[in-house]
């Protein structure tokens, strides 16, 4: 898998950028494809569940505009090697910018939190190529040839992988005035706690929050969307902290904290959503063990 990721990334580095775009899409429509009947149908009903509309062709229109967006999104990240900070300075503009400025100069440590919307691969470079000290924390692929590959362009990128189970160097990187980054859209299992997404009840990982709490660190919300073709916006919400500083907070009310702050990075998610329904990824089965967790409470 290595080696063929490897000439892949080659070949595309290779062709002109109109040819790439076109080759992009090409590897969607193909994804689409060949995505089972049963699971075209089941990201149909969650779009029609959330409210993004109530037009069952415009739900599945969505679910196949948000698949076939890997195809461009691959591409992307296989011309790595052709991506310099000018290069990306054409390609993104930052909305927001200046609270990232604030939050360096304040030399403060931060949890990001991002999620499986639009490019996320390609907004993790960027912040690292803009010189924002950004430790990616990263699920460790089954395919190991795989996991040395991305690791590898992120890292070109500027990136510093660190895997979920590395919960001591989060700590220590965090100390240090790093940035941690962590998607928290997906289905977490028994291990989320449960608050609201599209007014639906939702086990949400809480690891933002809980990083966060260890010693009051701001998070940042960042969320990266394609306006046109080649060109991406990333949108940077003001920072907030679980508290006001100079507080103190028990262990009671921290874990209290964890549940309001999990609830608000909610809210921004799905807001975001809302205005990018096409941007998700609605493959993904989000309420899975939500549904198993209440069964079993029942």
């Amino acid at each position: 898998m290595y080696t063929f990721m490897k000439v892949l990334g080659c070949i595309v580095c290779h062709l002109p950028e109109g040819m790439r775009r076109q080759f992009g899409v090409f590897l969607g429509w193909f994804f689409w494809t060949f995505v089972p009947m049963k699971r075209k149908r089941l990201a149909q009903q969650q779009i029609l569940d959330c409210g993004i509309t109530e037009d069952p062709q415009q739900a599945m229109a969505i679910a196949k505009a948000s698949t076939v967006r890997f195809g461009p999104m691959i591409i992307e990240v296989l011309s790595y090697p052709l991506y310099t900070k000018d290069v990306l300075a054409k390609k993104i503009t930052f909305v927001g910018q200046e609270y990232l400025e604030d939050l360096k100069k304040s030399g403060e440590g931060a949890v990001f939190m991002a999620s499986h919307a639009g490019n996320w691969e390609l907004l993790g470079a960027a912040l690292a190529m803009n010189g924002y000290p950004l430790i990616s924390v990263a699920q460790e692929q089954n395919n190991k040839g795989a996991d040395r590959f991305i690791n590898e362009y992120r890292t070109m990128m500027k990136q510093h992988v660190t895997y979920k189970t590395g919960i001591r160097d989060m700590i220590r990187f965090l100390a240090e005035g790093r940035y941690i980054g962590l998607l928290m859209d997906q289905d977490p299992g028994y291990a989320g706690i449960m608050v609201k997404l599209f007014g639906r009840n939702t086990l949400t990982p809480d690891g933002p929050a809980k990083l966060a709490s260890l010693s009051n660190y701001p998070i940042v919300t960042v969320f990266i969307h394609e306006d046109r073709p080649y060109h991406h916006v990333i949108e940077v919400l003001p920072p907030f902290r679980p508290w006001p500083l100079g507080e103190k907070k028990t262990k009671e009310e921290k874990k209290r904290i964890i549940y309001e702050v999990t609830q608000r990075l909610n809210d921004r998610l799905e807001a975001h959503l809302r205005a990018y329904p096409e941007d998700w990824f609605w493959l993904h089965n989000r309420w899975k063990w939500t549904k198993r967790y209440e069964e079993k409470r029942q």
